[in-house]
């Protein structure tokens, strides 16, 4: 039997939609992307009167909905992961995390700019510090995604920082 491998990039709060695209392909790949679009239902409970195919439709729905939803945390970085344990239905969970990452950017840009704008390069200062104290915001605001840069690709990081502020 072959199997394809699909590799998705973890959702990490700024990639929702390149994301969105991946684990929308992996979804349809164990084809549990209905559950996700709503246009596969979860089969009604019923208290009496269940059948055997009632009961067999409702557990295969059921295991359908984990494997979408533990799919979906999966997708995610552990930091964002915390936040959506508490979500159970996979087509609620699909839903939020674009949403809630827009808005908190837009409140994080806020936040950054004034921090950012704030800091002043002081009478006599050291201009390398300066680029230092510009350099931990832009770290503690996590801006920069990847790999650790090097020191010369740091000092341009900076300089790009630095002339966005101007």
């Amino acid at each position: 039997m072959n199997s394809t491998t699909i590799t998705i990039t973890k959702f990490n709060g700024t990639n929702d939609a390149q994301e969105a695209t991946e684990i929308a392909l992996l979804l349809n790949q164990k084809r549990v992307y209905g559950i996700i679009k709503a246009f596969d239902d979860k089969p009604e409970e019923r208290a009496a009167n269940v059948t055997t195919t009632e009961k067999a439709a409702l557990t295969d729905w059921m295991n359908r909905h984990g494997v979408a939803r533990s799919t979906l945390m999966l997708g995610m970085e552990v930091r964002i992961q915390a936040e959506y344990t508490v979500i159970d239905d996979a087509k609620t969970l699909m839903e939020k995390l674009p949403s809630a990452f827009k808005s908190k950017l837009k409140l994080k840009i806020f936040e950054i700019r004034d921090d950012l704008s704030s800091t002043k390069l002081h009478e006599c200062e050291d201009v390398d510090n300066y680029a230092s104290r510009i350099d931990r915001k832009v770290k503690h605001y996590n801006l920069c995604t990847g790999p650790l840069t090097t020191d010369t690709d740091a000092d341009t990081d900076t300089a790009k920082t630095i002339a966005l502020m101007s």
